[in-house]
């Protein structure tokens, strides 16, 4: 039941704004076409897991072919799949629930024996995915009562390839470093096109790149004959997989799950394992994953992402400091190519037995010149590292000078000194406002300083550090009306805290002391709103 190969599962809302539904064959089809424009039954955390599944799924059966470009038809994708399943006259490991234990199903490896240590059973397929969230306010569990093959679809595949560690018999996956960890992306996509447009690109360049895999990971992987799909192997919990057994594009599972059908719908049962699926504990995520940043400062491990996601600073750092990360492949891109190129940063935050966030990066466009100044290192590279590094403490001078000024005015005008713990706690809120504002606008700016020369360098500095400073004072002004103060010294705190906010800017050992122009009136001001 649930044929992944020939029944119209997935839903998809295509350019135009029509509904459709296809079967996975018919899914690449319409990708290949960039005729996708979402899949509505598709959370915003799963998204990765999605992309990354159809990139590997679509590369192991092209290698397998000995193909290089995608096929448009549904038809040629729906022979690709069934080749990577041979003897499975029946489509098996294809569909989603099936009756016999011991043969495979869609991300559900075979059982040798019978289901009775799959004990949990779990009813809906949010429940199956669900994130380790605060009291069930962040994201509400249990809501998918009436769910859609899809909905199942997509959450056993982002269980199973972004699954951490969540208490005993419930291992995470081999692509991350540690189990409190989780499975980032970090890539570049065409802007011009959609979904499909960043598909194709990936499977090109995951093809292309498969030999530098297999030189890098030698110690890993096999160029021929491995594992592609893991929810092939009958697993009963006590044995793991070596590295040495896979194909470098495997595509992972980590928990032992199987769908049995209850009346009309389907319901998941899970077991725990001893072991985890993949021994790969000593790589630290390090496996050539195509999406993951590698931290290289303190040895090669998969990057963690914090709480703080991709924040502008730390992305810069991220994307440009080659002596602490190595970028995955997916920020390789057709060197010919032309037009403006978007970066794809996803990752959920995760901590021991919660998360911290979903985090996501669409809204970034960098131009042909930045981003293979980002891929090539040289000179260029250093430049835009360096620029980034003098803009960093540019935001970082303003959003300092705001917190300085909201604490005065909290204090009701008192010295630095002076200024309670309180008083710098009232602050915190603005300081957050100003550094959205520069988070909105920093790759823009940093862009348009890197694309200038001499002077127009020097305005285009002038403009950003203006936007900063004009939305810093109309923040100061909002806190001076808004926090708590004596009224017999509001006047004065008023008046001090915005001394303090633009002294500070105009100190000698200020940033901004070798351009003292950007405090003169407002003139050739490139605009960031």
């Amino acid at each position: 039941m649930f044929n992944l190969l020939v029944d119209p599962l997935f839903r998809f809302r295509a350019a135009g704004g029509s509904t459709e539904a296809m079967s996975l064959p018919g899914v690449y089809e319409a990708m290949v076409a960039d005729r996708v424009e979402s899949f509505p039954a598709l959370r915003p955390h799963q998204r990765h897991a999605w992309h990354s599944f159809l990139a590997q799924l679509a590369v192991l059966a092209l290698v397998r072919a000995k193909q290089n470009d995608p096929p448009r038809l549904a038809s040629e994708w729906r022979r690709l799949l069934r080749d990577l399943t041979p003897g499975s006259s029946e489509d098996e490991p294809w569909r989603l629930a099936v009756e016999d234990p011991s043969r495979a199903a869609f991300m559900q490896c075979p059982v040798p024996g019978s289901l009775s240590e799959y004990k949990k059973s779990v009813p809906t397929p949010d429940d199956l995915d669900v994130l380790v969230t605060s009291k069930n306010h962040d994201l509400k569990s249990s809501i998918g009562t009436e769910a859609e093959a899809d909905d199942w679809v997509f959450s056993l595949v982002s269980l199973q390839t972004m699954g951490g560690y969540l208490g005993a018999g419930n291992h995470g996956i081999a692509r991350m470093n540690g189990g409190y960890s989780s499975r980032p992306c970090l890539g570049l996509a065409p802007a011009g096109g959609g979904l499909g447009a960043h598909l194709v690109h990936d499977i090109r360049q995951m093809i292309g790149g498969r030999p530098g895999i297999l030189d890098q990971y030698e110690q890993y992987y096999v160029s021929e004959g491995g594992v592609g799909l893991v929810w092939l192997e009958p697993w009963d919990g006590t044995t793991s997989l070596r590295l040495k057994d896979l194909d470098p594009h495997f595509i992972e599972i980590c928990r032992r799950v199987r769908l049995v059908k209850r009346g009309q719908g389907l319901v998941a049962l899970t077991a725990t394992s001893e072991k985890r699926r993949v021994a790969a504990a000593e790589a630290k995520g390090d496996l050539g994953d195509h999406w993951t940043p590698v931290s290289i400062d303190e040895g090669a491990k998969a990057l963690s992402i914090t709480a703080a996601g991709f924040r502008y600073d730390r992305l810069a750092k991220l994307i440009l400091d080659g002596s602490a990360f190595r970028h995955p492949r997916a920020m390789s891109m057709d060197r010919k190519a032309g037009g403006l190129w978007r970066l794809v940063a996803r990752a959920v935050a995760a901590g021991q037995g919660k998360t911290e966030g979903y985090h996501e990066r669409m809204d970034i466009l960098l131009a042909p010149r930045v981003a293979l100044s980002l891929l090539g290192g040289g000179e260029e590279r250093e430049t835009l590292e360096a620029l980034a590094s003098a803009q960093i403490v540019e935001v970082q001078e303003v959003v300092s000078a705001l917190r300085f000024g909201v604490a005065v005015a909290a204090s009701g005008g008192k010295e630095a000194e002076a200024l309670a713990r309180a008083n710098w706690d009232r602050a915190t809120p603005y300081a957050r406002r100003l550094d959205a504002v520069a988070d909105a606008c920093f790759f823009e700016a940093l862009q348009a300083r890197f694309e200038a020369n001499g002077e127009s360098r020097s305005a285009t500095r002038r403009g950003f550090a203006r936007h900063l400073i004009k939305h810093g004072e109309a923040l100061l002004r909002e806190a001076i009306d808004a926090v708590p103060c004596p009224v017999i010294q509001r006047y004065r705190a008023a008046d001090r805290a915005r001394s303090a906010f633009h002294g500070r800017l105009r100190r000698p050992d200020s940033v901004f002391s070798d351009q003292p122009e950007i405090f003169e009136s407002q003139r050739e001001v490139p605009s960031h709103d």
